[in-house]
């Protein structure tokens, strides 16, 4: 008997890496190849919407990325702000879309956090739904989901705050997931692509879409 068709995915993980690299081959700025980043991940955003995706979750920045040069963190907090402020804001309907950051607030710069928070506050739809992970360590989130399990009885997945992924996307060609929701990623199909962020185009994720369609998620059954 032959496999049924696979649907949408309803959670698609983003992890928008080879920036520095798009820079020098483009011969342009790191704060420009950051910002154009963020709009190209906007447009992601806004083409998984409409195909039906209920969830994204985006890596900005791990722990460890925090350790970077400080023109490089500049360039990837220039871009992040006007992510936060600008481009989430202008192109998401906030009756339809939430966001989330998930991450050690501390270790971020605070005009970041109120950006963020202010997104956090204002947007409250549940219909489609951003995650966004900055100063984000997978020790801390299983840490914390541990010792939720622990106090609610519960299973470690039940006590996670972002759900189980069903297809991650990471920009650069590296089989590497970088401390990406490890947990979650367990069954999700995953895609390291050959095309650099700044240059995917929709109907790059139209493919993807379609080959997440022909296979079958069994999740171990």
């Amino acid at each position: 008997m032959g496999s049924s068709v696979q649907g949408e995915p309803a959670h698609v993980g983003l992890i928008p890496d080879g920036l520095r690299r798009w820079a020098k081959a483009n011969d342009a700025t790191l704060a420009d190849a950051y910002l154009q980043g963020a709009r190209k991940v906007t447009e992601i955003l806004l083409a998984l919407q409409r195909r039906g995706v209920q969830t994204v979750t985006v890596y900005n920045l791990s722990r460890a990325n925090l350790g970077r040069r400080s023109d490089e963190l500049d360039a990837v907090y220039g871009a992040s702000m006007q992510f936060l402020t600008t481009m989430i804001p202008d192109q998401f309907d906030h009756s339809v879309c939430s966001v989330r950051l998930y991450g050690d607030r501390n270790a971020l710069p605070h005009k970041y956090v109120a950006a963020a928070e202010d997104l956090e506050s204002a947007m409250d739809g549940g219909e489609f739904r951003i995650n966004i992970l900055a100063a984000y360590d997978a020790r801390d989130e299983l840490q914390a989901a541990h010792e939720r399990a622990r106090r609610e009885g519960c299973h470690i997945t039940a006590a996670l705050d972002i759900p189980m992924l069903d297809m991650v996307i990471r920009t650069t060609p590296e089989p590497l997931l970088s401390g990406f929701l490890p947990l979650q990623s367990q069954y999700a199909q995953l895609n390291f692509l050959q095309t650099p962020l700044n240059d995917l185009t929709e109907q790059d994720i139209d493919d993807l879409i379609a080959a997440y369609r022909r296979f079958p998620q069994l999740r171990g059954r």
